[in-house]
């Protein structure tokens, strides 16, 4: 789904020093296109939890129950640009998915198509030195493993889970991994076949080559702060 731009940062706030109306009428047409996206995205959210439990969750889960409501609340996007990750890149637009239910929603399966492994119970020594403590053992900890009693549950609730669309089917641009593919954003962003993409793209260029003519055309000084 990225696409790298170089210098697009720098020249959008050059863009809003010279001519403030325009940048803003920019960052209107960018946020239009990025609402169609989010609003197929939001219709792709069910009414009701794929498993009842889900819709009661306790425990650990208590703060991940599934809400339809909230779920599409949590979806949406942005048109301005983000903070640097730690490999120093930006987004200049973005679509997000903000609730902790739409994330699981969204994303299950990815990693593990049949959910995670059942933990496996380690046994070792327990208690005093080696030699005089009492055998005893321990659940396996950690992310990685399923803890659940039941051993298929993970292969259960992605069953009942839609699939997972590859957000850059029939795009030969980018490259594909499980992290490109998902239920409700990849989705729509799949369905959208790109167009979203070049227009925003289109409408950035538009605000860089008219920034870059302003910049020319003024006696601002960029060599002080």
């Amino acid at each position: 789904m990225p696409t790298e731009v170089k210098g697009a940062i720098e020249l959008r706030k050059a863009l809003r020093k010279i001519q403030p109306e325009l940048a803003k009428e920019s960052n209107k047409e960018i946020a239009a296109l990025l609402r169609v996206v989010t609003t197929r995205a939001r219709g792709f959210v069910p009414s009701q939890a794929p498993l009842s439990g889900w819709g009661k969750a306790r425990g650990a889960w208590e703060n991940k129950t599934f809400s339809s409501s909230e779920i599409k609340r949590g979806i949406g996007y942005s048109a301005a640009p983000s903070k640097p990750n730690r490999r120093g890149f930006r987004s200049l637009a973005t679509i997000f998915n903000k609730s902790a239910a739409g994330a699981i929603y969204e994303t299950a399966g990815r990693k593990n198509s049949q959910g995670l492994p059942p933990a496996r119970k380690v046994t070792g020594w327990t208690g005093g030195a080696f030699g005089k403590g009492e055998l005893g053992g321990v659940w396996e900890s950690g992310r990685e493993v399923n803890k659940s009693a039941n051993p298929n549950a993970g292969r259960q609730f992605i069953d009942a889970l839609p699939p997972l669309v590859d957000s850059q089917s029939g795009s030969a641009a980018g490259r594909r991994t499980h992290k490109t593919k998902g239920r409700l954003i990849f989705r729509a962003w799949a369905l959208d076949e790109g167009r979203t993409k070049a227009a925003v793209l289109k409408a950035m260029n538009k605000s860089i080559e008219t920034s870059i003519v302003a910049i020319k055309n003024t006696n601002i000084n960029f060599r002080g702060r």
